[in-house]
């Protein structure tokens, strides 16, 4: 890296948090109808093996949920924690939020917290699916750093290309899936 355009973000700290895991987590609630009514609905994925069970069952075993789902609902927030966006958008009202729509609590060091970088842009997801959630599951996850890259802008200033990678179980330990979702962050 030239040294006129600053200094690198890929600091020994940033390098340092490759491997570091959460605990495993439970999601809130267990994989349900409604959840899965709400989540069609909206993507929309009108396949019919998530709701016709006699369609489902000779290749399913029973309905499924779609993959993608528990990646979305596994950290929503339990109706009993605060509603921290406000707050959120009113000390930086450029804030992508992202912070304030999940759980409070996570072990994963966040990256603001050891490079200096300020916005985040989620780059998009990696998916390998082992198996379909069913109705009825309970979901574990836990999540790892597994990269960081430093990349220059057409601007010429540096942002981080971040992967996480967040694998998702059942209740019986089984892997469901996991997603390495690829970010950006900048200064």
């Amino acid at each position: 890296m030239p040294e006129d355009d600053g200094p690198s973000l890929l600091t020994d700290e940033v390098k340092a948090l490759i491997g570091q895991e959460t605990e495993l987590e439970e999601m809130y609630g267990e994989v349900d109808v409604e959840t899965v009514r709400r989540y069609v609905i909206g993507v929309p994925d009108q396949d019919p093996r998530h709701w016709d069970e006699e369609l489902a069952s000779p290749r399913f075993g029973s309905t499924t949920t779609p993959a993608m789902m528990v990646h979305y609902v596994a950290n929503r927030k339990p109706p009993w924690e605060e509603d921290r966006m406000p707050e959120i958008m009113v000390r930086d009202p450029f804030s992508d939020g992202g912070g304030g729509m999940g759980k409070s609590e996570s072990s994963l060091t966040p990256i603001r917290e050891v490079a200096p970088t300020r916005s985040h842009l989620h780059a998009g997801d990696e998916v390998e699916l082992y198996q379909y959630p069913k109705i009825g599951d309970r979901i574990f996850y836990k999540s790892r750093w597994v990269d960081f890259q430093e990349k220059r802008g057409r601007d010429g200033r540096p942002f981080l290309l971040t992967v996480r990678e967040t694998s998702y179980l059942n209740q019986h330990g089984d892997l469901l899936l996991k997603v390495r979702g690829i970010g950006i962050e900048r200064p």
